[in-house]
């Protein structure tokens, strides 16, 4: 008790009461807020890597509002705000959740994120902390589900946390006010996606695409991102399989009044990791080959390091630095310490410790990004930064490897070789290589439906050879294009297979909406084909040609064909050659159905 005591006396108050031009602090409030905030307490709630389970933090969530007289946290917010106390209420209970944080023993690295009302920010003089001083890493988490002030005001207070060792996060995004004009302006170090977007996130392909875009684009930007309200198995691996990487939510762990300790690890999460057998894909594993584990240094090492570690001559020309989390705060190069090492007193001044003990006063930015984060995102986020070191790369949020500029390089030239090999030259789709591994990473999900197409025009020979091949060329790009925006939209996979024969795969999307989707594509490449003739052969409906014979005979007008096998998630999966033989097998009756589409089950 006397511990907790220490602990609310020598926090110093997030927000500092506000000058008289804000309130009326002399004036009586209609609550006693001493006493409501002494009755409130705090649950906390796990927030986990997806990938490795190790518990990274905890959020403080208010408990016993409702034995204080209100309703909803909310209603007591807006009391507090309306009688002028909303800073100093914040701030007490801000101390409150640090002494009882501390009090659990959660170890030098785990971070407390503590929720911060928008309203505050830009109403007082500077966004200073209960955090500040205190041996606990803290997140301010602010609510996006509010209206923000304006941006600059939010830059400022993210610039005073971070000065005081304090990261920020942007919590449920996605629903609120400002959105990415926000992300983009102030990079905070954390985007929490809210949970509309999580909810069914394994059943939603447009979910699935808006999601799996942010966190691509947080990544671009270095920053991190946590999966709120994850609640089945199914909504955790599509979580972690887009990139996501952190979770939270009542799968993983519920917040918790009164827990003896807090646990350093999520068994849940342990657990599905462990009954995941999927390997890791081909791009991830060529990251970790090419880049280099440079080991980090802490910001909070002492400035004469640098001297011994650039005193060796094996050491590169830049080291990471990272904070107590392992997140990356950027790099220290050595051809900005010249100026100290080669003047009279620079050594010495790096020696003294009196001065500040701290390596950020050299530190530059780099550009960060997940191992997961596509190719093109990495070559984008390297474009866009000044410096040309490199990129910091991590996972789940912590520092593992370094990928310098020549090893960028040397990815992107074996990314387009590798494209280029594997590419159709005329539809620059991918090839039968890259379906096949497509095929292949489909079966190893066994978590959720997945539609495999086959589709293939009816009567293209007689076609090209009436028509020429150039119309034939032009029927194919058709049909390409109508296949490119499908895939697109849907978070599909379309393959050109070879002349007239294509691919196509939809994953997470029910049979019959793959259906519709499927008999759309078709009727509109039949209707897209009629401008390829002339009127006289609109008119009629066919065209004179020669069968493979060379006899003479009428041709129905240009369409497609299709062949739909439908994996139903946690079935039987079976290898490549079984789904090319099942799908030729079922290829004459897609040519007799009314509607060009034959659909059938694994």
């Amino acid at each position: 008790m006397q511990q907790r005591h220490n602990a609310e006396r020598d926090t110093v108050a997030l927000f500092p009461v506000p000058h008289a031009h804000h309130t009326q602090p002399h004036a009586p409030a209609p609550h006693d807020w001493p006493a409501v905030t002494a009755a409130v307490t705090h649950a906390f709630q796990p927030i986990v890597q997806l990938r490795t389970g190790r518990c990274h933090g905890f959020e403080a969530l208010m408990r016993g509002w409702d034995t204080a007289g209100f309703s909803t946290i909310a209603a007591l917010l807006d009391a507090a705000h309306a009688d002028g106390w909303l800073a100093r209420v914040e701030a007490a209970l801000h101390a409150k959740a640090i002494a009882r944080f501390r009090g659990l023993s959660p170890g030098p690295d785990v971070r407390l994120f503590l929720n911060v009302d928008a309203r505050l920010i830009g109403t007082t003089d500077a966004l200073v902390t209960a955090a500040a001083g205190q041996p606990v890493p803290v997140v301010h988490e602010i609510s996006e589900a509010r209206p923000v002030a304006d941006t600059a005001a939010v830059e400022t207070a993210i610039g005073q946390c971070r000065a005081s060792g304090i990261a920020v996060a942007l919590d449920d995004f996605g629903v609120g006010f400002a959105g990415l004009k926000l992300l983009y302006e102030t990079r905070p170090d954390f985007v929490k996606i809210d949970r509309f977007f999580v909810a069914g996130i394994d059943r939603d392909l447009r979910k699935r695409a808006i999601v799996s875009y942010l966190v691509g684009y947080a990544h671009a930007l270095g920053i991190v991102t946590v999966a709120e309200g994850i609640e089945t198995a199914a909504e955790f691996y599509t979580c972690r399989d887009i990139g996501c990487d952190f979770g939270q939510g009542y799968l993983l762990g519920r917040p918790v009044t009164d827990p003896d300790a807090l646990p350093r690890t999520c068994a849940v999460a342990e657990t599905l990791n462990g009954e995941d057998r999927r390997q890791p894909s081909a791009a991830r594993t060529r990251l970790f080959e090419v880049m280099d584990p440079i080991p980090p240094l802490r910001v909070d090492s002492p400035k004469a390091t640098l001297l011994e570690y650039f005193a060796n001559l094996k050491a590169p020309l830049a080291v990471p630095v990272v904070d107590a989390a392992r997140a990356p705060v950027g790099l220290i190069r050595e051809r900005d310490l010249k100026p100290f090492v080669y003047s009279r007193y620079g050594a010495d001044l790096l020696r003294n410790r009196s001065n500040a003990n701290s390596l950020l006063d050299f530190v530059v930015s780099c550009p960060v990004c997940d191992v997961g984060t596509p190719l093109e995102r990495v070559v984008e986020a390297f474009s866009e930064e000044s410096a040309s070191d490199g990129v910091l790369i991590v996972e789940s949020g912590e520092y593992v490897g370094f990928l310098s500029s020549s090893a960028l390089l040397r990815l992107v030239h074996e990314h387009n070789l590798a494209s280029a090999t594997d590419q159709n030259p005329l539809t620059r789709l991918p090839g039968n290589a890259a379906i096949g591994r497509h095929i292949e990473s489909l079966l190893d999900r066994t978590d959720e439906d997945h539609v495999l197409a086959y589709l293939d025009f009816d009567y293209f020979k007689p076609f090209n050879d009436c028509f020429g091949f150039r119309q034939g060329d032009r029927a194919i790009l058709m049909f390409s294009e109508r296949l490119k925006v499908l895939a697109a939209t849907h978070n599909g996979f379309a393959g050109h297979i070879g002349g007239d024969d294509f691919f196509l795969a939809l994953s997470g999307m029910a049979e019959d909406a793959a259906r519709v989707r499927l008999i759309e594509l078709i009727e509109r490449f039949r209707s897209d084909a009629e401008s390829l003739y002339d009127a006289a052969t609109r008119d009629s409906g066919f065209f004179l040609g020669k069968d493979r014979d060379g006899t003479p005979r009428r041709f129905p007008m240009l369409s497609v064909s299709g062949v739909a096998l439908v994996v139903p998630a946690g079935g039987r999966r079976t290898g490549l050659e079984a789904i090319a033989n099942a799908i030729a097998a079922h290829k004459p009756a897609a040519k007799q159905s009314p509607d060009k589409l034959h659909m059938f089950r694994s």
